[in-house]
């Protein structure tokens, strides 16, 4: 039995009932527009349509871990590339991509957390007792002589899902303060606060305001965010992997026979000088010649106003991408 696309039923769901779910993400990601897009749009993607069509399930019900694992495993593959016999490594770690924008993530939600904290509005409710029919169903039959959800504990015959909820309620106790919700100053439930509170301890990362700002444009952000993790898939970093490359691993844009470095191809190179020296004499900002992580750093220390780093940090991602794309 269905209702609104979701199986119902009291007992565990099973992989074969939520195949549907990971069938629908596999037909966007396969649909003709979604290949033909960059590493910003993919990630768009992800954000917008895959997750919509996740969230829908996800905020009801518990998933399956095999399917949490399917659907992570499927965007993580499409954001980097990977096709039906072609496999691509994952430049940054999955864990990394699932942080927010400020803690140096890509802010994609990672689906076993945010289940859970979109779960986590349920026990919000009971532990407001809100007014609606559910938790007035639940008050009625399980918890007669147990008001709090805290004190209460699920007799054995009761189902599967009352269950779960109750073992998850033990991990949720720090986000409240009695029946109050303390991750919101007005006290109303956030999943997005959970989820944050569950990715654990994060240092925010300030030079990633310049990094995501609207002044660059989204393919640039992407490729800009690659560097400043010293991710980008140089000659000198293929070879350190243990990965093949075609031909030598010098530069093949100054032909001056110096080793492919990530600190060579956006910093060093004389192709790349003489474009860097164009632009910053055009805008009239004079930029140090240092490794892509440090530059941003240095820009972010200046007392510049806002839109003249930006519009400097504007400049060096313009300058990264274009040389990769170059080199490719």
């Amino acid at each position: 039995m269905r209702y609104l696309g979701l199986p119902l039923t009291s007992k565990k769901w099973s992989k074969v009932e939520c195949h549907q779910l990971v069938e629908k993400i596999t037909t966007n990601i396969q649909a003709g527009y979604a290949k033909l897009l960059s590493y910003a749009g993919r990630s768009q993607v992800i954000n917008a349509v895959l997750f919509a069509i996740y969230n829908f399930w996800g905020a009801v019900f518990i998933l399956p871990q095999s399917v949490i694992r399917a659907i992570d495993r499927k965007c993580r593959e499409y954001l980097w590339g990977t096709t039906e016999g072609h496999r691509k490594m994952a430049l940054v770690p999955w864990e990394i991509l699932c942080r927010p924008k400020k803690y140096e993530g890509m802010n994609i939600k990672g689906c076993k957390h945010w289940n859970i904290a979109s779960v986590g509005k349920l026990l919000w409710q009971l532990v407001t007792n809100k007014k609606v029919l559910w938790v007035r169903w639940v008050h009625g039959v399980y918890m007669k002589s147990c008001k709090s959800i805290w004190e209460h504990n699920p007799p054995s015959d009761c189902s599967w899902y009352w269950k779960k909820i109750n073992s998850l309620k033990h991990n949720m106790a720090q986000w409240y303060n009695g029946r109050t919700y303390r991750l919101t100053s007005n006290g109303d439930y956030s999943v997005s606060s959970s989820y944050n509170v569950m990715l654990g301890q994060m240092s925010r990362c300030r030079e990633m305001d310049l990094i995501w700002s609207r002044v660059m444009l989204p393919r640039h952000r992407f490729v800009m965010w690659l560097a400043y993790q010293q991710k980008m898939q140089t000659k000198s970093r293929l070879i350190q992997l243990n990965i093949p490359i075609t031909g030598d691993a010098e530069c093949c844009l100054c032909e001056l026979g110096v080793k492919e470095t990530q600190q060579h191809l956006f910093g060093d190179c004389c192709w790349v000088k003489n474009m860097r020296n164009a632009l910053t004499k055009w805008a009239a900002i004079s930029l140090p010649n240092m490794a892509i992580p440090e530059m941003i750093q240095w820009i972010n220390r200046r007392h510049w106003k806002q839109l003249r780093k930006e519009v400097a940090t504007t400049i060096i991602g313009e300058i990264v991408y274009h040389t990769w794309q170059a080199r490719n």
